[in-house]
């Protein structure tokens, strides 16, 4: 047996006894009290963290703003497409039409220094076939070619062009001592008979009831013709008075 006592200076004592033919004891832990359980350990609970916010990625909002911009347009397509079909069903539109009805090359000369002296006089009929729709002609400026070369410009002043109504457009071009390839001047000096033909630039706009377009860059082409130096016209025989007596 083992007894363990205080000793007077904060010492300790200690007396041995023997057990069992005088052996050393074990420490036995201290008895439990019958009817009696330990406390569990306190429980703390841990600090609640808010959720972490969710954050739109620049990729998202991208991918949705293309989806609506997509959409939209394609509703600005389909209703054109409506608009048109109405506008075409109730109107009929179609395309004016120019023919050059007349042309004079009234004067042609290619100088030794390849230089182009001209004057060009035409008619150009132009023929509106709607029957709701004018068309409002800016100054239209012509260029003639003969044999692919330049050889005159001129400017007709703008017009109104009523429905169903055809306008017959006169006017002149010309060239004062204008520099063209030498190539180019040994073709015109050799022919008498030249390729004609014509391009035709104005601002053009509509008009249907009260609405006015506006004006749009357009440009007429003709060609197909051939023209060739005019004779000059043969002067007046002269007169002669007789004498009265």
């Amino acid at each position: 047996e083992l007894c363990v006592s205080a000793g007077p200076c904060g010492g300790t004592a200690v007396r041995h006894g023997t057990a069992n033919g005088g052996g050393v004891g074990t420490p036995r832990p201290p008895s439990m009290v019958p009817g009696r359980v330990p406390p569990p350990p306190m429980y703390r609970p841990k600090p609640m963290q808010p959720p972490p916010g969710r954050r739109r990625s620049g990729r998202g909002w991208c991918c949705a703003c293309c989806l609506w911009l997509t959409l939209v347009l394609v509703g600005l397509v389909f209703l054109g497409a409506i608009a048109l079909g109405v506008f075409y069903v109730i109107y009929h539109p179609e395309l004016p039409t120019f023919v050059v009805t007349s042309l004079r090359l009234a004067a042609l000369n290619v100088s030794d220094s390849d230089s182009v002296t001209s004057r060009i006089e035409f008619t150009v009929t132009a023929r509106n076939p709607n029957e709701k729709i004018v068309f409002v002609y800016g100054d239209i400026g012509a260029a003639f070619a003969a044999d692919g070369t330049d050889i005159g410009d001129g400017t007709v002043s703008g017009f109104l062009h009523p429905s169903r109504n055809t306008t017959v457009i006169k006017g002149s071009a010309s060239a004062a001592a204008a520099t063209v390839d030498p190539v180019q001047a040994a073709s015109l000096r050799s022919k008498k008979s030249h390729a004609m033909s014509v391009e035709m630039d104005s601002k053009v706009g509509f008009q249907i009831g009260q609405f006015k377009s506006k004006r749009i860059s357009v440009r007429v082409l003709c060609g197909g013709f051939s023209a060739g130096l005019a004779k000059p016209a043969p002067s007046p025989a002269p007169i002669s008075l007789g004498r009265r007596e």
